[in-house]
């Protein structure tokens, strides 16, 4: 196992996080840009029966593992939502 700091800020509103482990990971994620305009698009999904989430924002993410299996995402996917779950899964 690894014990580390974990450094971690999330904005679901705003559609922004950061992520930083120290020598293992990193990552962050901001809202999704309309390609004509260059201005932020926002885009919801709603699962009222989802494993997952019930309503999650959608984004585009970046992801970076340095540890023993390396692991590199750029300008990818990302979700920003609130998730409730139990051993039984999420809690509607």
């Amino acid at each position: 196992p690894i014990f580390a700091a974990i450094d971690l800020s999330i904005d679901i509103d705003a559609r922004t996080a950061r992520m930083d482990v120290p020598g293992v990971t990193s990552g962050h994620g901001e809202p999704i840009k309309n390609p004509v305009t260059g201005q932020e698009h926002r885009v919801r999904i709603d699962l009222p029966h989802g494993f997952e989430y019930a309503l999650a924002e959608a984004g585009r993410g970046w992801t970076r593992a340095s540890g023993p299996i390396k692991f590199e995402l750029a300008d990818s996917h990302s979700h920003f939502a609130i998730m409730h779950m139990t051993q039984s899964g999420v809690v509607h």
